[in-house]
């Protein structure tokens, strides 16, 4: 089967009105009528950066510029990307002059006086390969697209199972979802008050949720337990950092092994006092410095059946009273000037339990930053 090329568009660079005019009609006559003529080989970069041209003719022996500087002026110039095929037309005889053409770009010629025959068949074979090579193009660019949009409900898969894996360990805490959802959000907050890059905010809001997934190995009778946890048992309770990382570790996704990183490190303290590692200050990763936060401020300002929120001032002082202690200074100020979106967070997010009790915060919003 043939490949129609008459659609594609063709530009001749010559001199010669005359050999202009006899290209011209000879392209029409074989039904090519999307072709552009210069005599100017000063303007032949710019029509092709203007213009999406499929063949360049190009005539070598030119005044003010030849065809070999036309030629050199392509292939310093994104246009070389392109990968448009040249035709050279040529008076000139010997190897010397198709070597250096062929060595700047060009992939045919043909001799003047050309042999109108001759003109064509090398004109419709370079055109077929230029059309084949905007098929593989398209082929590309489809496949490409395809690919992002499978990748795309791979990462929506992915995001949800984490959800719901981040939920399930909640749930074994008598916590709720909508905390590790807070947490995420609150999360997100502050990594984009420090202006990290805007995928790895996605990525950590993503993560921080599963900050206690190591939960799921802590015995019920120590996780559930009503009262105050012995010493024994409070040592196997902080093993749930290292259950949490060792559950997550060697993962390929980047969003699991930040997940691994948090659920290690969001117990560590800024003055090296925490768990499990006593990491301190930047030694802790940024992204345990976050979650620990945001994990803090939802726990505390959260009713649960074995305690009653805190107010959003009193949950703010304690945070404040923290800084350099339990957490990173810099992200307590961050943390305290984007307290209205914390709080409009609180509210979106709302557990329904709470919003069944008077413990509920009223819908609005708390300027908490003016008073502390």
């Amino acid at each position: 089967m043939t490949t129609d090329t008459t659609h594609l568009k063709i530009l001749i660079c010559d001199d010669s009105v005359t050999n202009i005019l006899i290209l011209t009609k000879l392209l029409e006559s074989e039904g090519y009528f999307y072709h552009t003529s210069l005599t100017d080989p000063t303007r032949v970069l710019s029509a092709m950066q203007e213009n999406s041209y499929d063949l360049l003719l190009l005539d070598i022996e030119m005044p003010k510029m030849n065809g070999f500087e036309v030629l050199q002026q392509i292939n310093e110039s994104s246009i070389s990307k392109q990968l448009v095929p040249i035709l050279v037309l040529t008076g000139r005889q010997g190897s010397e002059i198709r070597n250096k053409a062929l060595q700047l770009g060009a992939q045919d010629f043909v001799n003047k006086p050309f042999d109108q025959t001759e003109v064509i068949l090398r004109v419709k074979n370079l055109l077929r390969v230029r059309a084949s090579y905007l098929a593989q193009q398209n082929i590309a660019k489809e496949l490409e697209r395809k690919v992002k949009e499978r990748t795309s409900e791979l990462n929506e898969a992915t995001d949800t199972l984490i959800s719901i894996l981040a939920q399930v360990g909640e749930m074994r805490d008598n916590d709720t979802g909508k905390h590790v959802i807070r947490v995420g959000k609150y999360a997100r907050i502050l990594s984009e008050a420090l202006e990290l890059p805007a995928d790895i905010c996605y990525l950590i809001e993503k993560a921080a949720p599963l900050h206690d997934i190591g939960k799921i190995g802590i015995p019920d009778h120590i996780l559930l337990k009503a009262g105050k946890l012995t010493d024994a048992e409070w040592e196997k309770m902080r093993k749930h950092a290292q259950m949490g990382a060792d559950l997550l570790t060697n993962h390929e996704s980047l969003m699991v092994q930040l997940a691994a990183s948090i659920a290690l490190s969001h117990h560590e303290h800024w003055d090296g006092n925490g768990y499990p590692k006593q990491l301190k200050a930047a030694s802790i990763p940024i992204e345990g410095r976050i979650t620990a936060i945001s994990d803090v401020f939802d726990a505390l300002t959260t009713p649960r059946p074995y305690k009653e929120a805190w107010s959003i001032e009193k949950a703010v002082e304690y945070i404040k009273s923290k800084a350099g202690v339990q957490f990173d200074p810099q992200l307590v100020d961050l943390f305290i000037e984007n307290i209205d979106r914390i709080i409009a967070i609180r509210e979106q997010y709302k557990d329904v339990e709470e919003c069944q009790t008077s413990q509920c915060i009223p819908p609005r919003l708390l300027t908490v930053v003016g008073m502390l």
